[in-house]
């Protein structure tokens, strides 16, 4: 929509940032308009022309409507809505325009109420009108994919983030790990574009390339002109020199500004004199016509018709940006608007999507509270209570609060609301603080995970519903199958339905958090700080109040577990060379002490009523016996080994484990004996002992 190319012209220009971060950095942070939020105008034609596409339930564009809206809702925005007025033109791109008043404009206006937004309607086009409100300052940006917002004056101009309705599927916008998490987007603003060397334009500029490219309001332009030459024009400064006699010459002279103008146009594009066009195109210049440009074309971008031509300029003074969402006319639209309008499904949808918008707001209403009440924000909001009875700990979320700002229903027929504010009867909102991050999605800001109990919530949001549906189909309120296999279920259960009043967990700036409820972040920052002094003091003894080695407990002969054992620091003692090997006289021991030489290893019988076989021979397998290997395993637990140092055998310690006190026998290291087959006794000797690995 607009004018074609012009956003490919400007997109050096437009700088990625998070929505979040966005209207919570210059928004609730930097509070320009004493809002704590971030105003902004969109053009309800666009969004009514998006939610066109919608094919799904009883009402698709409505249904569209109240999910974009629930979703702008996530951020501290502050949407104003302006609709086209009667004045509007009558063609816009060469088609008859309906001026015709849509049905579906008083369901969206009662959706917009519903969530608390402003609504106006322009007395010409509405995005004509939110230019000059930009202007002005009434709104901080506009959020549309629509590029003529420039032409009629904006200021800062937000695109649309979503790129299945904004066309921008070839361009998708990623955030800083290069992922589309739906909530980036390009902000643009006109200093920025005036600055960029690769665009250098100007409101003026932008108007010249509409006039030749071709826009809403002179689809044709100038055959055979394209977006360099247009953009070259502009740099030239045409544009601008076009515009400044469009704003201060009557008609009559603006006709005959437009002689020499238009020769020192013809001139610029045969010579290309100043180097912006990339080259001379003497045939394009004689193809310019007299009648270029329209003027009635021109003036509909410099001067068009909003409220202030009209001389209506108040009409915005009575823009108080004080509403807030009323759950209970929200639950009642759903229920005349949507085929899931009966309670259950209203309740479970509105913990999906709403409570976490709400929960944002009502942090928001509290921090304007605190703000109108002293002065300045860093005053504390206390849980209301009996005279002389304050609060312990500030309180930025009382449940009056909530019930007076957030549903219109008086608070005694509210059921279930307290009648007194008595002591401890007021309900906490937020329950504590469970942990923080700073997220790419919000370009890292501080975040907190709050857990939340949405009891009163959701009182107010039934108090609403009149039980006018009821479900046809499988109740929305059941999830859907559990794939989890559960103690002495089956797969494939059903999970119960969730508690609607049972606690969540939501992700909220920090810095709201701190403003309205800072002893719950002071608790939180305190547990912090235990954990990490624990977890650096984690692996750290400390002995006589200085810290020590690390210790290690010397084995004891005698008694391991003694008490009389105490750790010592073991130094690292040098290696000791290998004992020298006992002498026997046992004929069979000699035979298999021969065998294992190489291993520098004793092995005495304990026990000298057992005989000792030569395992280096092969012997027959014995008819009954089913295993041929099963003498290596009643000889290998009666092995041990000697101790040279001491003359007494160290008993009941197996072969591969034997610790000692004096020397440290080192495991052997044996080459793999190619000669020896893999069947023969000595190899499958070695195999068993562990000292030899099969290839």
């Amino acid at each position: 929509m607009g004018v074609a190319g012009l956003w490919n012209i400007l997109r050096p220009a437009g700088k990625t940032r998070s929505l979040t971060e966005l209207s919570v950095t210059e928004g609730f942070e930097e509070n320009p308009a004493n809002l704590r939020g971030y105003r902004i105008g969109i053009d309800a034609s666009i969004w009514f022309f998006h939610a066109e596409y919608g094919r799904e339930g009883e009402n698709p564009v409505l249904r569209t409507l109240f999910f974009r809206c629930a979703t702008l809702m996530h951020s501290p925005f502050l949407p104003l809505f302006v609709f086209d007025g009667p004045l509007r033109p009558d063609f816009k791109r060469g088609k008859k325009i309906n001026k015709a008043s849509s049905k579906l404009i008083p369901g969206m206006k009662a959706i917009v109420e519903a969530f608390g937004f402003e609504w106006r309607t322009a007395p010409g086009e509405a995005e004509a009108e939110l230019a000059y409100l930009n202007r002005i300052r009434v709104i901080d940006g506009i959020l549309s994919d629509d590029v003529d917002n420039f032409l009629f004056g904006a200021t800062t101009v937000i695109r649309n983030p979503s790129n299945n309705l904004s066309g921008n599927k070839a361009n998708p916008v990623l955030n800083a790990a290069g992922k589309d998490d739906k909530n980036h987007t390009k902000v643009y603003r006109l200093a920025d574009i005036t600055a960029h060397p690769n665009v250098r334009l100007t409101r003026g500029g932008m108007i010249l390339i509409g006039l030749m490219k071709g826009g809403d309001y002179h689809p044709g332009g100038l055959a055979r002109c394209g977006p360099v030459i247009a953009h070259g024009l502009a740099k030239c400064g045409f544009g601008d020199t076009l515009f400044e006699a469009a704003k201060n010459l009557s008609r009559e002279e603006l006709v005959a500004f437009f002689v020499p103008w238009r020769h020192e146009l013809r001139q610029e594009i045969s010579t290309n004199s100043q180097g912006h066009i990339g080259k001379k195109h003497p045939a394009l210049a004689k193809t310019i016509p007299d009648s270029f440009p329209d003027i009635d074309v021109l003036l509909s971008y410099v001067d068009p018709i909003t409220s202030e031509t009209m001389g209506k300029g108040d009409y915005y003074n009575s823009l108080t940006w004080g509403k807030e969402p009323d759950l209970g006319k929200l639950a009642a639209n759903c229920e005349l608007s949507f085929e899931w309008g009966y309670k259950e499904a209203i309740i479970k949808r509105f913990r999906t999507i709403i409570w976490h918008s709400v929960v944002l707001r009502i942090l928001r209403r509290a921090a304007l509270n605190m703000d109108a009440k002293a002065g300045h924000p860093q005053t504390l909001l206390t849980t209301p209570c009996k005279k002389g009875a304050a609060g312990l700990e500030p309180v930025g979320t009382p449940s009056k609060m909530i019930a007076k700002y957030f549903s219109s229903l008086t608070l005694g027929t509210l059921h279930g609301y307290p009648s007194d504010c008595e002591e401890g009867e007021d309900e906490r909102l937020i329950i504590k603080i469970h942990s923080s991050r700073n997220h790419v999605s919000t370009d890292g800001i501080l975040e907190y995970r709050l857990e939340i109990a949405p009891a009163q919530l959701v009182r107010i949001t039934v108090s609403g519903i009149k039980g006018l549906r009821t479900p046809e189909g499988p109740d929305e309120w059941v999830d859907d199958l559990d794939d989890d296999d559960d103690e002495g279920g089956k797969k494939g259960t059903k999970k119960p339905p969730p508690n609607p009043e049972s606690h969540m967990r939501v992700w909220m700036p920090a810095c709201m958090v701190r403003l309205v409820e800072p002893g719950l972040v002071a608790e939180y920052e305190a547990i912090q700080a235990k954990k990490l002094e624990r977890k650096s003091a984690k692996g750290r003894p400390k002995f006589g109040g200085k810290t020590q080695a690390t210790v290690i407990p010397e084995p004891s002969l005698e008694s391991p577990t003694s008490e009389g054992d105490f750790p010592i620091i073991k130094p690292k003692a040098a290696r000791k060379a290998t004992p020298k090997v006992q002498a026997t006289s046992d004929p069979k021991a000699v035979a298999f002490s021969r065998t294992l030489s190489s291993k520098s290893i004793f092995i005495q019988d304990s026990n000298p009523e057992r005989v000792i076989r030569d395992l280096t021979k092969k012997t027959a397998k014995p008819k009954n016996a089913s295993n041929t290997h099963a003498d290596l395993k009643s000889f290998f637990p009666s092995a041990k080994l000697s101790r040279t140092a001491a003359g007494k055998a160290i008993t009941d310690i197996p072969v591969k484990h034997v610790p000692s006190p004096t020397c440290e026998i080192p495991p052997p290291k044996l080459s793999r004996d190619t000669s020896l087959s893999r069947d023969s006794p000595q190899t499958n000797l070695k195999w068993k002992l562990g000292y030899m690995s099969y290839p």
